[in-house]
């Protein structure tokens, strides 16, 4: 993918040790051409489905990129945060049109936090328990608020879908400054690894490096829940469509392999003394059935 060069780009993903499926989904938008990244600068989104096998993935995936296309047909000269909430409103509505649509996937639901980078600001629209923080020097900050709560099991009180045709998004502006890093994280990440070392990792690696670590700690943690993680890292806050495009490549396939996860696996195997026990009886009891035979 194509990025602007005042950027440090990460992102990594992950299915967890627990969960069967990944029904986090992840963009990043950079127009190519100079007046569109001016008008609209740069995106990117991060939302977690929930629904299982009633439509989780498809409600990120539908929300997410219902998001991105009302920015590529954002009318000209609109305000970034009036932009931001009907980009919501669109994906709010998507999804209530596909659960109308498909009975199997009436309860899907999704959070979905976006941020929109514009130079020496970010405007940032937000639902659910996704988290957008901001690693400045010494301090991490949470950009976003939690719509959720802490019962037997963590529950959220607003998304997008779940039925409802509408959900108000958080919208807010704040200031950014060269050396600062973005970070998009769903709540596989961000409930398994710390804050400290979510920013020490933020600190020493750079973006693309610090996403596959944060995620190789959710994982190592327990992997309870998908994870993921975009790393945006500022090296200038210039006007976007004056910054050269320089490629990126992203990971093409979950970034934890399985190496890392052999040490786990001898536990989880079957005991082999059962094995081993039938296959003495076996041998003793064809032993016996041929002493038999040659006595008759």
């Amino acid at each position: 993918m194509r990025i602007t060069d005042d950027l440090d780009f990460g992102v990594d993903t992950h299915t967890g040790r627990v969960r069967t499926t990944n029904e986090d989904d992840y963009l990043a938008y950079c127009p190519a051409a100079n007046d569109e990244r001016a008008a609209i600068g740069l995106l990117f989104v991060i939302a977690d489905g929930m629904g299982g096998a009633s439509g989780g993935a498809e409600a990120s995936r539908a929300a997410v990129r219902a998001l991105a296309m009302a920015f590529v047909e954002a009318p000209p000269h609109e305000a970034p945060e009036a932009r931001m909430t009907r980009a919501f409103a669109s994906a709010c509505a998507r999804l209530y049109r596909l659960a109308k649509e498909q009975p199997r996937l009436k309860d899907m639901g999704t959070t979905l936090t976006a941020v929109n980078l514009l130079g020496d600001r970010v405007v940032v629209g937000h639902v659910g328990d996704s988290r957008c923080l901001l690693l400045r020097g010494e301090n991490l900050r949470q950009l976003t608020v939690d719509h959720a709560v802490r019962r037997a099991e963590h529950q959220l009180v607003r998304c997008v879908g779940a039925g409802r045709e509408r959900e108000d998004a958080d919208v807010m502006t704040h200031p950014v400054e060269p050396g600062d890093v973005l970070v998009l994280a769903t709540d596989g990440l961000w409930d398994a690894v710390d804050a400290v070392s979510l920013a020490q990792t933020l600190r020493r690696m750079p973006a693309q490096a610090a996403a596959h670590e944060l995620v190789r700690l959710a994982i190592e943690a327990g992997g309870a829940d998908n994870a993921t993680a975009i790393v945006v890292g500022l090296r200038a806050c210039g006007d976007p469509a004056a910054r050269a495009l320089t490629t990126v490549e992203p990971p093409q396939r979950e970034g934890v392999r399985l190496p890392m996860l052999q040490a786990d696996l001898p536990k989880l195997r079957r005991p082999m003394w059962p094995l081993a026990a039938l296959a003495v009886a076996i041998v003793v009891g064809s032993w016996a059935l041929v002493r038999v035979l040659l006595r008759s």
